[in-house]
């Protein structure tokens, strides 16, 4: 008979809410979140804030400017030196948000109307990311 308190006892125990679970959800909120840590794409973020639209928008621009912008880098790398790699990496980022604003302009004036400061600065989150796989890859 004590040995069956013994393990109730235990059960009730692997239920409390200690400092563990505490900061089991603490932690992706505060000290893991990228955005609060890192401060990267914090404009972004806070962009898309009132409208889940806007964060798809946002999302498929930020997605398509990286990925076309490394694909096209890619292309040229054998073809630019190094020293000016990242200049030209610079310039097609920059080209390609601005045909991307000027679609979403043409596209969905409205949404542009919202998100057109915010589109700006997908050119710093590609730099950034550009910049850190440049240092990963000289790794």
């Amino acid at each position: 008979m004590a040995e069956v308190k013994t393990l109730d006892a235990k059960k009730e125990a692997a239920f409390s809410f200690g400092k563990d679970e505490k900061k089991l959800i603490t932690d992706p909120l505060l000290d893991n979140n990228p955005v609060t840590v890192q401060i990267l794409g914090v404009c972004s973020a806070l962009a898309v804030t009132t409208l889940v639209t806007k964060a798809i928008v946002m999302g498929i621009a930020v997605t398509l400017v990286t990925a076309f912008s490394n694909y096209f880098t890619a292309l040229l790398r054998d073809y630019i030196p190094k020293q000016i790699r990242m200049i030209v990496q610079l310039v097609i980022i920059a080209f390609l948000v601005t045909v991307v604003e000027l679609m979403l302009k043409a596209v969905n004036y409205p949404i542009w109307k919202d998100l057109s400061v915010f589109i700006g600065l997908i050119i710093t989150n590609c730099i950034l990311m550009g910049r850190l796989g440049s240092i990963c890859h000289v790794q």
